[in-house]
């Protein structure tokens, strides 16, 4: 009776689930089938959009290399240093290269120290003004090499510039290599896209001579080469529809992409309208998996009147089993040790116990081992490390339990007498006395905190290595003063001597001034010896005058470039800390300004100001800041913008390590602009909050 049974609930069951597995193939079918053709229009709509880009990337490196060729000629240093604009001829290259290469229209301009254009080879209109372009305004302030898109008198380009400076380094001008659009819609169009490449109509007052001579409204379209058909049919659907486009849109059998350009202030240039035929997206993939949907529906009914027939029989047998199992599955399921425990006693455990404790088999001869887990826990001398002891009045698992969001840790000696470092959490059942303690092995991360640490402290030494060289230009800076003067003195009483003329008093006051001096060598020595100490033990000492201490150290080095530093303070505390580690850090922020300073032109605007109030430390300096596209960056190690010969990148990273990481101290890094003595000035200020 039971077996019938069991065979009617089987086939009904079969029944009712084959109805719910064919309904839901079919609702699949359809909304996988959507789900599919969106992922593929996505996936060829982020391909144009890829392939759009690296195009471009690949144009405005070509432009950069032939301007960085160019600007090497001799001939064109000598003509911009004689201002013989007349001479200049690049009608040549201009040919051969679009003669011999896909780009068929490289323009080349050069550009006085003014924003003058004048030459270019595409026309002999020359003599204007370029300082409406923003791209070429910034190039003249910064004279350094650049890339840009940008709109002028003819079209919107893509344009490469390098500087010509003559032999004194002095600044004549500019060539500027440009190159259209066409070659970009050419690589395209070889892909199977159609584009249409725009011109924010913002921008029609600036395009007096247009390339292409084509609009469409108020849009100008820089690619002279683009399908007319296209030109038409955005014509007749209104272009700024499309410009709107946030993804792409299905229309007409094309797929309709918006690739939008930008300065490099990240102002809207315009735009590149791709179109693609839907016919050559390739979209086979949708009826293959039809089939396979429908294949795969049909095994999966057969496979489950197998596995329903073969239920029916062993589920009995299968249940008995679960219960008599479910406990040590439970366990040994774990990759980590469970123990179930009082605190003080075990009474049950998985196998990953035994595997640990190799000298035991089973509870048993674990429990006639060590009775406890605990027994076996190593005092590590740390709080964090759960110990065989009472905490209040509680065992070891019962403080685990109370405070669950401390992450206590315990340490085992295993078999081969290595010590294992493992987390632990404790668990309770609803309605049970025991506790699950779980125990996961940490050990490999906490020997990587070690190794950590030891790497820290290793590139605070190299950091400090790295100083000494200009420390030492420091003391022979500071020796040069006190020797010459034990020199002068020597010889003078060598002469006094000789002519007889050295009485008590003057030899008196000649030996003060050798002991004097000697003792100012001797307390440069002191200064250098106590800097380097590799002392790690922690001290308390004053901020304020290891602030000042560190000023002191650098003395020779501001001096030596001009360089005014104040210490300015309302308050004083009490580190308790590395010292040297302390002054070397400081240190590192004080040589980072020094480099900075070096390049202000006027020595009498090179400023460093230290002021600790309100228990926060800014040190700025007015070495004009960096740039905000690597502020973020300064901190990582390695990362450095001085020359090799002045650094590898730890300097300020140290800072981070040692405040942060080790002191727990927040660290934050600002361009300001401040006034000082009636004159405005800007630089970096380093900000080390002591809260």
């Amino acid at each position: 009776m039971h077996t019938k049974r069991n065979v009617f609930i089987a086939i009904f069951s079969f029944l009712v689930l084959t109805i719910c597995v064919l309904s839901g193939t079919y609702y699949y079918i359809l909304n996988k089938q959507k789900i599919l053709l969106d992922s593929t229009y996505n996936t060829m709509n982020t391909h144009i959009l890829k392939l759009t880009e690296n195009f471009i990337d690949n144009k405005t490196n070509t432009t950069l290399a032939i301007a960085l060729s160019l600007v090497k000629d001799s001939e064109l240093h000598k003509l911009m240093s004689s201002e013989e604009y007349n001479k200049f001829n690049y009608n040549d290259i201009s040919l051969q290269i679009k003669e011999n290469t896909k780009y068929k229209n490289i323009w080349i301009q050069i550009i006085d120290k003014n924003g003058n254009s004048v030459y270019r080879s595409w026309t002999d209109k020359k003599g204007d003004n370029l300082f409406f372009r923003k791209d070429l305004k910034k190039f003249i302030e910064n004279k350094k090499v650049s890339t840009s898109i940008s709109v002028g008198l003819y079209s919107m380009t893509i344009k490469a510039r390098a500087p010509i400076m003559d032999e004194e380094n002095n600044f004549l001008g500019a060539i500027e290599v440009i190159g259209n659009f066409n070659s970009i819609s050419t690589d395209l169009k070889e892909n199977k896209i159609d584009s249409v490449i725009i011109a924010d109509k913002k921008y029609n007052e600036i395009i007096q001579l247009p390339f292409s001579k084509i609009f469409i409204d108020d849009y100008y379209i820089a690619n002279e080469n683009v399908n007319k058909e296209l030109i038409t049919y955005l014509q007749q659907n209104k272009i700024e529809k499309y410009l709107k486009i946030d993804n792409y849109i299905i229309e007409n059998n094309y797929m309709i992409s918006k690739y939008d350009l930008y300065n490099n202030k990240n102002e809207k240039l315009g735009y590149i309208l791709n179109f693609v035929k839907l016919s050559d997206i390739d979209i086979r993939i949708v009826e293959s998996f039809k089939i396979q949907t429908i294949m795969i529906s049909a095994i999966v009914l057969i496979t489950m009147l197998f596995f329903f027939l073969i239920y029916l029989y062993t589920s009995y047998l299968r249940l008995l089993r679960i219960q008599e199992n479910k406990k040590e599955a439970i366990l040994n399921s774990q990759e980590n040790i469970i123990v179930i425990t009082l605190g003080n006693e075990i009474i049950d455990a998985n196998q990953r116990l035994y595997d640990f404790f190799t000298n035991t088999k089973d509870l048993e001869s674990f429990k006639r081992k060590y009775k406890c887990i605990c027994s076996a826990f190593i005092d590590m001398k740390d709080d964090i490390y759960i110990i065989e002891k009472y905490y209040n009045g509680k065992n070891w698992a019962e403080h685990v339990l109370a405070n669950p969001d401390k992450n206590f840790r315990v340490a085992i000696k295993n078999m081969q007498e290595e010590i294992r470092h493992f987390s632990i959490k404790c668990s309770i059942v609803k309605d049970e006395d025991f506790i699950i303690a779980t125990f996961t092995d940490i050990t490999q991360e906490i020997e990587q905190i070690q190794a950590n640490k030891e790497k820290d402290r290793i590139l605070f030494q190299q950091s400090k290595i790295a100083a000494i060289t200009d420390t030492l230009k420091n003391i022979a800076h500071q020796w040069r003063q006190p020797l010459s003067v034990i020199s002068t003195i020597t010889s003078g009483m060598k002469l006094q001597k000789e002519l007889n003329i050295l009485d008590d008093n003057e030899f008196n006051l000649s030996c003060d001034g050798i002991i004097n001096n000697t003792n100012k060598l001797s307390t440069t020595i002191d200064n250098f010896t106590n800097f380097f100490n590799t002392d790690d033990n922690s001290t308390r000492f004053s901020l304020i005058e290891a602030l000042e201490n560190t000023r002191k150290f650098m003395d020779s080095i501001l001096e030596k470039n001009s360089i005014e530093c104040e210490l300015i303070y309302d308050n004083d505390i009490i580190l308790n800390c590395n010292k040297n580690d302390f002054s070397q850090a400081i240190l590192n922020i004080l040589d980072n300004s020094v480099h900075a300073l070096i390049n202000v032109e006027n020595i009498e605007d090179r400023f460093i100001f230290m002021e600790f109030k309100n228990n926060i430390l800014q040190i700025k300096d007015s070495g004009n800041g960096i740039d905000e596209n690597i502020i973020s960056k300064i901190l990582e190690p390695y990362f450095t913008t001085k020359h090799q010969a002045f650094g590898v990148g730890l300097g300020l990273y140290i800072v981070n390590e040692f405040f942060v990481q080790n002191l727990g101290y927040k660290i934050d890094i600002q361009n300001v602009t401040y006034d000082y003595k009636n004159k405005n000035y800007s630089g970096l200020n380093f900000i080390i909050d002591f809260n």
